[in-house]
């Protein structure tokens, strides 16, 4: 019998989305419940689980207004499958009637028979809803389903943008491709897409970052599987491109994992030593993946950045990127089940751990040299508000950041000018990058 994408969708979300909010990643869920699924069944899927994560405050309101009495507990998995019905009634444009039929059906192979009709009836009325005029009518909060403590932080520290973020964080992320330098230009792998029917266009603020207008699988891509191409959201692509180290340097790419800024570094600096460090040891093997397929090397250590007696081996580096454990606010549109895991007083725990790691990297660096601190968050107490702390705790660091946000009109125009008092603050836009944060930190000599 073959396995119904539904029933599994149902199945990881039941892990994701739990009653008692201590759930799964996303990404482990699909991985574990994808595996009966083949070809657009894993699709399907994959799409109901991140469409429901996106949109579940949304979802979640106007299924209770249809209901005469609240579902009970016991029945989440039905909860999961109405949620996964009027997503798909709402923001897909699969047939109305393959929808409409197959949960009633697969009400009863979750061993709900009695939730058949109401099933039926709520996703005929589903219909007639434009969601767009329903979500217009409700505060952003709800429309753009967010937890209350992000929505009011955001407004507390982007008055002006917090609006447009929230709506940017529930946009579908653009594919985004980084072309490896030692392989030509961008402009050349923009042709060679081309010449396989697909189209891509320039970043604005990576040199080698290039969107595609319609996601392809990684295994359509030419030379994909011989590094030529990876995927890497364009602003993600900028910490390793602010690092400076001579041609046969040092560099560090401490929290290194999964591999994608390890392999950025081997293609900027082919002679370099590079070492990359991660505390996760499981995660180490995709850095390892990642450094096979671009044909690179590097040094691949196990260890906690907070720490280095345990694995430095008291040679300066001459640069250390550190892409810190955050919040991910940035990244919600790409990880939207982060919003329902994060809790408000998770923050001043990743805020000092991030603290932690700045300190203990910094003496590891050689007078003149830089490290560059990243976050894909969007909340100031990781980023502006963390590096000019750390400024101030170090007599012998300056703010060294370029001007990376430049004349971009269309960022302009949506969320305005973003002034931080260190560093500089992207915020997600649609179509376009995630919402990052960058910092190049120089080591000076004490006079």
């Amino acid at each position: 019998m073959t396995a119904d994408p539904r029933w599994q969708a149902v199945k990881a979300l039941r892990e994701i989305l739990p009653a008692n909010g201590q759930g799964h990643s996303l990404r482990e869920a699909l991985k574990m419940h994808r595996q009966p699924l083949e070809g657009s069944a894993r699709g399907l899927m994959a799409d109901l689980c991140f469409g429901v994560c996106r949109h579940r405050a949304l979802l979640e309101h106007w299924l209770n207004q249809q209901l005469q009495k609240p579902l009970k507990a016991s029945a989440l998995d039905v909860r999961l499958a109405l949620l996964c019905g009027i997503y798909e009634r709402w923001f897909t444009d699969r047939p109305a009637h393959a929808v409409v039929n197959a949960y009633p059906d697969l009400c009863r192979t979750l061993k709900a028979p009695w939730a058949a009709g109401l099933t039926n009836a709520v996703l005929r009325k589903a219909g007639n809803v434009d969601p767009v005029a329903y979500a217009a009518d409700l505060p952003v909060e709800l429309a753009c389903s967010l937890p209350r403590w992000l929505w009011q932080q955001w407004q507390a520290d982007w008055p002006e943008q917090a609006e447009a973020i929230a709506r940017a964080s529930i946009t579908e992320a653009p594919m985004t491709l980084r072309a490896n330098r030692r392989y030509g230009d961008r402009d050349g792998m923009i042709t060679a897409l081309a010449a396989q029917d697909i189209s891509a266009q320039p970043g604005t603020r990576a040199p080698f970052a290039l969107y595609l207008d319609q996601a392809v699988s990684v295994e359509q891509l030419p030379g994909f599987r011989d590094g030529v191409l990876s995927v890497q959201d364009e602003a993600a692509q900028l910490p390793a491109e602010l690092i400076e180290a001579p041609e046969q340097g040092r560099i560090l790419d401490a929290c290194a994992a999964p591999g994608g800024k390890t392999g950025q570094l081997a293609e900027r600096f082919p002679l370099a030593t590079l070492v990359a460090l991660d505390q996760d040891t499981r995660r180490l093997a995709r850095v390892r993946e990642t450094l096979k397929r671009l044909g690179a090397e590097a040094t691949v250590v196990a260890g906690d950045a907070a720490a280095p007696d345990s694995w430095w081996d008291g040679e300066q580096f001459d640069a250390i990127l550190l892409d810190a454990p955050c919040s991910a606010t940035g990244i919600l549109r790409r990880q939207p089940d982060v919003k329902w895991h994060r809790r408000a007083d998770d923050i001043p725990a990743l805020v000092g751990l991030q603290a932690r790691m700045l300190d203990a990297l910094w003496p590891l660096i050689s007078p003149g040299g830089m490290l560059v601190y990243a976050t894909c968050s969007t909340l100031k107490a990781e980023n502006a508000d963390q590096v000019s702390a750390f400024l101030a705790r170090q007599a012998d660091a300056r703010d060294d950041t370029p001007d990376i946000l430049g004349p971009d009109t269309l960022e302009q125009a949506t969320l305005g000018d973003l002034p931080v008092n260190a560093g500089a603050q992207l915020l997600p836009q649609e179509g376009r990058h995630d919402g990052f944060y960058v910092a190049r930190l120089r080591k000076t000599a004490i006079a």
